[in-house]
């Protein structure tokens, strides 16, 4: 840390992968930083487990690293030799059309010639480059409709549409195309296409003008003993006694001449501690604000970001003897188009993308269910989903008998929708911190939702308060 550069207190409340990635960041640059987080683990969502020979996720199955500074994050922690590279067999995916598997185009060229689509969508397809920059709704239009004034609906309907539900179990009629894709959003304004804007940044990488951060080619990894490894390298990466486990809030307030934040807390263990801090950084999933003891002022300030909604997600493993099944199981795995009437969200071929998931005579898939255009499905017994879902199993993938092993991972609350109206609950955000220096909102409803947002969000934050002017 420099001589200009203050060493501040920091608090940050939860410690999933965004809290460990911001306090990871802000030790490094000098600061003194708690990290309190009320289970009993960190990680949040990225936990792995194992039984009878299978590696379970029970949140994130896979990171993408597409920008350097995760590469060096993950040498730096010293997990770089734990890194497992997806098989390149993972490059495929499938969609469930009219209850049969078809491979999803691998690039812009391909759908032109994938019978996936009919001649006319390949035709609507060619038109992207010259379709007209337009922004009809202010920036609050939603994806499907982005989707189909810009590709076509069957673009949508066959390939839009079910990577939506890969991503956020969410229903593109809602997700807003600005916030919850900011990149395909910005493509358009800044080039006026999607193709134009692709091609531009291509050739603007290629002459080392782009982004000096962004690999070349993103890496699909996991790690050797799965995602945990991650969290848990960042927990031994920080100084002793950073972290405190099993904690209770008791009142957050901020004095209104030092602006300095104070807090008290027990742990499950019966240890109590109070302190006062420069920064307080709340990591914890938005629905978990309006537990926190605030102010009532504070409590009205964020009162939409608590709305956010977060749909059930059910994660079903079911294991299988290889000569069960007939399918090859050749790729990352399949999504239903959005017509197709099926229980599942898609499923994943875990043993396929990655090594020692499964027995050596056996594979392993994982079934997701529930989301937020069909939340029922993740709410049946484990019985009836598995009876139900080994239907379609059996017709898609030519199954015979049933699983030989089964794990049930349920999500009351997984994935934040980025919905319209999230542009208001943003600047609801951005003017509470505004109103209240030193507070931070942070975690995978701001920023990006994936693995390696929430890593990148941490770095920044840390940054914007390392060099904070007074």
């Amino acid at each position: 840390m420099s001589q200009t550069q203050e060493r501040k207190q920091i608090a940050i409340l939860g410690a999933g992968i965004s809290g460990l990635s911001t306090a990871y960041h802000l030790q490094k640059a000098g600061h003194s930083v708690l990290l309190l987080e009320t289970s009993q683990r960190c990680g949040g969502a990225i936990q792995t487990s194992t039984s009878e020979g299978y590696l379970i996720e029970h949140g994130p199955n896979s990171l993408m690293i597409s920008d350097q500074r995760l590469l060096d994050l993950i040498q730096e922690v010293g997990i770089d030799s734990e890194i497992v590279h997806a098989n390149p067999a993972a490059n495929k995916r499938f969609i469930i059309k009219g209850g049969k598997l078809q491979a999803l185009p691998t690039s812009p060229l391909n759908a032109i010639v994938n019978p996936l689509f009919s001649l006319k969508a390949k035709l609507r397809l060619l038109r992207e480059p010259f379709t007209s920059k337009r922004d009809p709704k202010g920036g609050t239009e939603s994806f499907a409709d982005f989707v189909r004034r810009r590709l076509g609906p069957e673009f949508l309907e066959k390939a839009a549409g079910p990577f939506v539900s890969g991503i956020y179990a969410g229903d593109p009629n809602r997700l807003a195309t600005r916030y919850a894709f900011p990149r395909l959003w910005a493509l358009e304004q800044e080039h006026g296409s999607l193709v134009k804007g692709m091609l531009k940044k291509k050739k603007l990488q290629k002459q080392g003008k782009g982004d000096p951060n962004k690999l070349p080619k993103p890496i699909l990894c996991s790690f050797r003993n799965g995602m945990q490894s991650l969290p848990d390298a960042l927990k031994e990466a920080l100084e002793e006694d950073t972290i405190k486990y099993g904690c209770e809030f008791g009142s957050i307030s901020q004095n209104p001449e030092t602006k300095r934040w104070s807090l008290n807390w027990r742990t499950s263990a019966g240890a109590t501690g109070m302190g006062t801090f420069d920064h307080l950084i709340i990591s914890a999933p938005s629905h978990k604000l309006d537990e926190l003891e605030l102010s009532d002022q504070l409590q009205d300030a964020i009162s939409k970001v608590t709305q956010i909604h977060y749909p059930p997600v059910t994660s079903m493993l079911l294991g299988f003897k290889k000569d069960q099944i007939k399918h090859p199981l050749d790729g990352f795995g399949m999504l239903n188009s959005l017509s197709e009437k099926s229980k599942m969200l898609g499923a994943i071929f875990s043993s396929t993308i990655f090594p020692d998931r499964a027995p050596q005579d056996c594979v392993s898939i994982n079934v997701m269910l529930g989301g937020a255009r069909t939340p029922e499905h993740a709410n049946m017994s484990d019985s009836a989903m598995q009876a139900s879902v080994m239907d379609e199993l059996r017709r898609l993938l030519g199954i015979e008998g049933n699983p030989v092993f089964s794990n049930f991972i349920r999500w009351e609350k997984a994935i934040p929708q980025l919905n319209l109206g999230y542009g208001t609950i943003l600047k609801q955000i951005e003017q509470t911190e505004r109103d209240y220096p030193g507070l931070h909102l942070t975690g995978n409803y701001r920023g990006g939702i994936s693995v390696g947002d929430c890593i990148l969000n941490g770095m920044t934050l840390s940054e914007k308060i390392t060099f904070q002017t007074p």
